[in-house]
């Protein structure tokens, strides 16, 4: 009895199964069937970025007739190369509107076709891309990502990069700016006996002294700082950022003024690139100069170096006394060396259009003074005084007195060691020490100046 109850309820579960089953499926086919069919569109319609749920065909149609015109009175594509940008004319894209909405999917996306005018965007490219790299530009590559942008309707976050269409043949990139430097020295010879390379990594920055650490040259401190003047001057001609460099107290020889760069003694020479593409620096010896070379995408604007006209700042006189010298003798310690002010501009040009000018730097080297010795001067009215041996004080009568031969001066109070103190001019530009300049007289402590003079 229990199994035959079993199996009575078994079979009554089973038919209520299939039928609740069955009356689903039944139901729908008879609502599709007998329902009146208005033709919209399913969940999950759509043309390119526009959804389409629920629409009917003629209303879909429209529906994206007026996204693609709202997108074009919008929305705008940009192209961008280095410091250049424009944006792209409407008209450069062309939206097959009709191809596009003949045949719905439903419940499907389907795609919206967008062609590109391609001779339009070589026309904007050629604003901004200059001739060099024009001609290696992927015009086709870029139409069609071009055309994926627009049929997505929607304006790009950042301009298209025009940079990374442009490729050369063999892959052989040019030089964009270049540089040369004398190193008379056989290091620079022996280290530079193959080409030397380093990798200037976009929107980075780039320490040349690093880079010489790195390769662990083996370079006298000379020639060290003329590659690295050479190197600066040909990153001058570049939209590279210079962010430290430094000089010299004196111009080193064979070096032009305002084109000095020194690493030696734990100095460096360090730039930014600021460009989306890497470039090479690359160096080499010739046989005769060490030649710089920056290789690379050609840069969007023309940079011209300018170096105003030098100033020299003539050397001031510095006047010393010395009793160790016979009256009226004298010799130069030092021979001055004029020192020099010179002024670097960039001058920023888009073919035969000024763009700007700006100052990049202001070299100053400091004049070396001349040094000149003179014996002490006794005044006639101290000479022929009885030999008692008791000379009266001489006074100085002008300038800077240093007596260093004071032992046979016993009336001397001044503590004499045999330093010298200098005396010379005080104008900046170095004007000769004053005329009126006279020996002091030995055994005196008084200290006069005589034309503004530093002691050193």
């Amino acid at each position: 009895m229990k199994k035959a109850a079993a199996w009575k309820l078994f079979v009554v579960m089973a038919v209520c199964t299939v039928y609740f089953i069955a009356f689903s499926h039944l139901g729908t086919f008879a609502y599709d069937v007998l329902a009146p069919d208005d033709g919209r569109l399913g969940p999950g319609t759509a043309v390119g970025p526009v959804s389409l749920s629920g629409m009917t065909p003629e209303r879909a149609r429209q529906a994206v007739v007026e996204r693609v015109n709202e997108w074009r009175a919008t929305a705008s594509i940009s192209l961008q190369y280095q410091e250049k940008r424009i944006d792209l004319p409407a008209d450069a894209f062309a939206f097959r509107l009709a191809e596009s909405t003949k045949r719905f999917v439903d419940g499907r996306r389907t795609p919206l076709f967008v062609i590109a005018d391609l001779e339009k965007c070589l026309q904007a490219a050629a604003s901004i891309v200059p001739p060099a790299a024009l001609s290696a530009l992927d015009i086709k590559k870029l139409g069609a990502d071009l055309e994926g942008q627009a049929a997505q309707l929607q304006k790009p976050s950042s301009p298209i990069d025009l940079a990374r269409y442009i490729s050369f043949a063999n892959g052989r990139q040019p030089v964009v700016s270049e540089a040369a430097a004398s190193v008379p020295d056989s290091s620079a010879v022996r280290w530079l006996s193959g080409e030397r390379r380093a990798v200037i990594k976009a929107k980075q920055l780039f320490s040349f002294g690093d880079y010489m650490k790195k390769v662990k040259a083996d370079l006298s401190d000379e020639a060290a700082d003329a590659i690295a003047s050479a190197v600066y001057r040909a990153v001058l001609a570049t939209n590279f950022t210079v962010v430290e460099r430094y000089t010299s107290r004196m111009l080193p020889d064979g070096v032009t003024p305002g084109f000095e760069a020194a690493i030696s003694g734990g100095r460096d020479l360090e730039w930014f690139n600021p460009n989306t593409t890497d470039y090479t620096l690359l160096l080499r010896h010739d046989g005769r100069k060490v030649r710089v070379a920056i290789i690379g995408l050609p840069f969007a604007y023309q940079y011209i170096i300018r170096l105003g006209e030098a100033e020299s700042i003539e050397p001031r006189v510095i006047v010393r006394y010395d009793a160790r010298l016979a009256p009226g003798e004298k010799r130069t310690e030092q021979i001055g060396r004029p020192g020099l002010v010179v002024t670097v501009e960039r001058e920023v040009r888009d073919g035969a259009r000024f763009v700007r000018k700006e100052t990049v730097s202001e070299d100053f080297y400091p004049p070396t003074y001349t040094i000149h010795v003179r014996g002490l001067e006794v005044p006639e009215s101290n000479v022929g005084q009885s030999g008692d041996g008791e000379g009266g004080t001489m006074e100085p009568a002008n300038g800077v007195t240093e007596n260093n031969g004071a032992a046979n001066q016993p009336n001397s109070t001044a503590k004499n060691s045999g330093g010298n103190i200098e005396s010379g001019t005080a104008s900046k530009k170095g004007d000769e020490a004053s005329n009126g300049e006279s020996a002091p007289a030995a055994g005196s402590e008084e200290k006069t100046d005589a034309g503004g003079g530093e002691e050193k």
